[in-house]
């Protein structure tokens, strides 16, 4: 439409006010958007104030109230422009589907889908009709269930039901802001309505005998039964105390000389039983009645929405101390073990326990165990799964002297439900010492150590999925990781059986951010998973400007043997390409030696110096302050081939040593002899480190191993950019920069001499520092190994006033630093949204073939011969093997005095 034009003249007046209203119509999908212009300075105040009179379907009335305040003598024109804008969004309806659970997971499966562009001030009422015309349905006879999902976190996510005018409004303000770039569709399903709107929230019928008496549709007859295949036996859902006139006989609950016979359960404002399709007197068929009490027991129980929870329950009555059971009559569970789950609660919580003294498909039956006790519940079918208590006696009337400190309902199961919020994080150390002492403290019981670790692994399981589950997820798992994030590469391979053999994964913002960022250095290592098959995990890793941590890429083998790092090293290769002046850093694991070069011939290799130290420590038995070690570590770090031979040197007192690390190649561990460079990475710590940050992670099955390590990136990944924007010096805050000022301390008090226009010699007093400008080149060479200049160059800077950060590589310059982390790294969705192609479900990936060995997992880490271990201890009781944050110690108190 176009835009609307009011102009409105004022009147010469002093101090006039003049009150202007104008009322305008339009369509209902249209925002008004009222913009007042003040075209004559004089006019000092105005204000535009506007009230939408009334929404309808056809227009709307919108009123505008202009009032102006004129200064004397004064002339003026107020413009009024109301923008009339078309505000519109896009829906995905899917419909024609169907409601499937599986794996305690309920998804949406099925059916078609449609697209629908509606206002964003749709109602509630108009969205239905919408809605109603696409499934081509009569709102007056089927009623429809409208929802969306909603993600909460990455593994977890939960159905909102759409029922009025703000339910709308959220949907549309969370597909419009919160995921603008996702899709969450409407999901539609269709209740039908008729007789299950006659059933309300009441379990139990309330008779009136006069109204029983006078009416001739009752289910009433003289002689026999009602036969047929029911399912449930309604007349356990009839609640008959208090009736008058009513008393059990032989063949049943006889009132005023009829008998009655089984009726499911009806309202008590029904004028007769006719109005739900009960037989009379010979009006109504069989199987009228068999499908009307069919219909109300399946259908009527999702629209009553009191069936219960019971694993919300199990975790109330665990963590609250004042938890009441609340079990009455008419309550409604979604099956027979749900209602067990809360009586074993309940017997826990309340001291007491049952016996089952009937159970079947149709009826339950529990009574307390200790003899005379009136304490019983019954409980019956009611729908195809559901069950419902029709007759329970709360009353205990036990003895004391059988209660004692174990229970026999505190099964592990239940404990184990009970407890697995607990472990949902895999970080969290929840032992089953701890299970034991929280089960004391929360139910009242003591439960054995055996009980304790069966309950947390069944938690665990519940919460995690098993590990053959987690194999045969794998590739699905691997399809939307790539869908997410794109460039992802990731690889499984298996052998003719389709048993799990290797898997490789490299994130495409990673792979991107090194070849455009980091220094040419990879630290490759492996660590041993703990989960149920066992295997190792491959890490490639590099380090960043700032000297942060940067994932390359994870693999999953069977051992560490040829094969295994020949296809890691293969499928690196693939990802991230031929690399210039690369340089691998690993152990001395024979294997890597092995296949390194036939992957990456014009990389080099060198060797950790820590591992090299510490395989000297075993083999000759040197003890940890040994001098010989420490003139090793110095001739590993020296920077010129003089300062080298000069440390060696020392090392050649003990010749078997000397000849040890020749004949390990002096170019392996040495960064003077070194054919490439390796910059300032001597050791493979920051593999080491990301195996400790995984060190839960590695307990778990291997689809969430992963997905440990995907959120782990996307944390890492999405700090290190804020500290990275927020960094306001030109070199990397940490490393570049810091560095640089300790080296102006020293170059400060150097003297410089110009020899030509390009070098320049530098006294330090110690070794004395050839420059070249032209070259970037200095004798330490610490200028040439760690392209960053050295105090020799920084002295020169600062005797020609040059720019020092000029001087350093564009490795370390806050920009490259930002850049390796300007990608976001996506996590993978929940299961439930998981959309799968053919060819991928169809993949099969068994577990690996490997026998599991009986017996408890090891979790600890067995150090290595020569490794130093360090022994911890605790400042607050000095004990050993902890610290103060873990300590579970009595310190007794310090001497105050004695207080009168």
């Amino acid at each position: 439409l176009p835009n609307l034009t009011k102009s409105i003249s004022t009147i010469e007046s002093p101090l006039t006010l003049s009150p202007l209203c104008y009322v305008f119509q339009l369509g209902a999908d249209f925002n008004l958007k009222v913009e007042p212009q003040i075209w004559n300075r004089t006019l000092a105040k105005a204000r535009l104030a506007t009230s939408v009179v009334g929404l309808h379907n056809e227009a709307t009335v919108l009123t505008c109230h202009l009032h102006c305040r004129l200064p004397p003598q004064s002339h003026g024109t107020v413009i009024v422009d109301l923008h009339c804008e078309m505000d519109t969004i896009a829906i995905l309806v899917c419909y024609n589907g169907k409601w499937v659970t599986s794996k305690k997971m309920c998804t949406y499966e099925g059916g078609d889908t449609k697209g629908i562009i509606v206002s964003r001030n749709i109602t509630f009422g108009e969205l239905l009709e919408r809605v109603h015309k696409i499934v081509n349905t009569d709102s007056r006879e089927v009623k429809l269930c409208l929802k969306f999902l909603v993600s909460i976190s990455s593994n977890e996510c939960k159905h909102i039901k759409i029922e009025d005018n703000d339910d709308v409004q959220f949907f549309i303000k969370y597909i419009c802001d919160v995921i603008p770039s996702k899709v969450a569709p409407l999901l539609v399903s269709i209740e039908d309505k008729g007789v299950t709107n006659v059933v309300g929230d009441r379990m139990h019928i309330t008779t009136d005998m006069s109204r029983m008496a006078c009416s001739s549709n009752a289910i009433v007859e003289s002689n026999g039964d009602v036969h047929g295949d029911f399912g449930t036996q309604y007349l356990d859902m009839i609640d008959f105390t208090g009736v008058e006139g009513v008393h059990s006989g032989e063949n049943g609950t006889e009132m005023n000389g009829l008998q009655m016979h089984s009726a499911p359960p009806i309202l008590a404002h029904l004028e007769t039983f006719s109005q739900v399709g009960v037989v009379g007197s010979g009006t109504t068929s069989e199987l009228s009645i068999r499908h009307n009490w069919r219909q109300m027991g399946e259908q009527n129980v999702h629209n009553l929405g009191i069936v219960n929870d019971e694993e919300e329950d199990i975790e109330s009555a665990y963590s609250r101390n004042n938890w009441d059971p609340k079990l009455e009559v008419g309550q409604i569970f979604s099956s027979k073990e749900a209602l067990s789950k809360k009586l074993q609660v309940a017997a826990v919580r309340g001291h007491f326990e049952f016996k089952v003294k009937q159970s079947c498909k149709s009826r339950l039956v529990v009574v307390c165990s200790q003899g005379p006790c009136p304490w019983r519940l019954r409980a019956s079918s009611y729908g195809e799964k559901n069950f419902m208590i029709v007759k329970y006696n709360p009353v205990h009337e036990c003895d004391m002297s059988f209660i004692h400190d174990k229970h026999r309902h505190a099964s592990a199961k239940l404990v184990g439900n009970a407890v697995k919020r607990k472990l949902k994080d895999s970080r969290t150390i929840y032992t089953p010492s701890d299970i034991i002492r929280d089960v004391k403290q929360n139910f009242g019981v003591t439960i054995n150590y055996c009980k304790a670790w069966r309950s947390r692994e069944l938690a665990l399981m519940s919460t995690r999925g098993s590990a053959e589950e987690a194999y045969s997820l794998l590739p699905a798992y691997c399809h939307e990781l790539e869908r997410a994030n794109s460039g992802t590469r990731t690889y499984i391979h298996t052998d003719e059986n389709n048993h799990f053999l290797y898997f490789f994964m490299a994130v495409g913002a990673c792979i991107r951010g090194f070849q455009s960022s980091m220094r040419p250095v990879i630290a490759v290592d492996a660590t041993h998973l703990k989960c149920k098959y066992k295997g190792v995990l491959f890490v490639a890793n590099a380090f960043d400007g700032n000297r942060n941590i940067y994932p390359l890429a994870f693999g999953i083998g069977d051992l560490e043997t040829d094969a295994s790092w020949h296809w890691f090293f293969s499928k690196l290769h693939e990802a991230i390409g031929e690399c210039p002046n690369l340089v691998i850093i690993s152990d001395r694991n024979i294997s890597i030696e092995n296949v390194w070069h036939n992957i990456f011939p014009t990389a080099q290799h060198g060797i950790c110096f820590y591992h090299m130290k510490g395989n000297m420590k075993r083999t000759f038995k040197l003890k940890k302050r040994d001098k010989i070690l420490l003139y090793f570590e110095q001739a590993a770090k020296s920077y010129g081939i003089a300062e080298f031979d000069r440390h060696f040197q020392k090392i050649k007192g003990n010749d078997e040593v000397a000849q040890y690390l020749e004949s390990a190649g002096l170019h392996k561990w040495s960064r003077a002899h070194m054919d490439g460079r390796r910059y300032n990475v001597m050791t493979t710590n920051i593999a080491e480190s990301i195996n400790s940050a995984l060190r839960f992670a590695r307990m778990l099955p291997v689809v969430h191993l992963i997905d440990e390590i995907i959120n782990l990136l996307v944390k890492w990944f999405s700090k290190h950019r804020d500290i990275a924007l927020k960094c306001t010096s030109t070199l990397c805050p940490d490393f570049g920069e810091k560095k640089l000022r300790c080296r102006l301390e020293c170059a400060s008090r150097m003297n410089v001499v110009k020899l030509n226009h390009v070098e320049y010699n530098v006294v330090d007093g110690d070794m004395d520092g050839h420059v070249h400008l032209t070259n970037n080149t200095c004798s330490c060479r610490k200028f040439q190994l760690e392209q960053l200049p050295c105090k020799h160059v920084v002295a020169v800077c600062r005797f020609l006033k040059l720019n020092v950060y000029s001087m350093a590589s564009r490795y370390y310059t806050r920009n490259t630093w930002l850049d390796a982390y300007s990608d976001t790294i996506y996590p993978v969705q929940p299961q439930e949204l998981w959309v799968i192609p053919e060819d991928v479900q169809s993949r099969v990936v068994r577990p690996p073939n490997a026998k599991v060995m009986p017996g408890r997992r090891k979790k600890l880490r067995i150090p290595s011969q020569g490794e130093d271990i360090i022994r911890r201890k605790c400042s607050r009781c000095s004990g050993t093997g902890h610290n103060k944050s873990t300590c579970k110690n009595n310190v007794p108190l310090p001497n105050v005095g004695h207080i009168l």
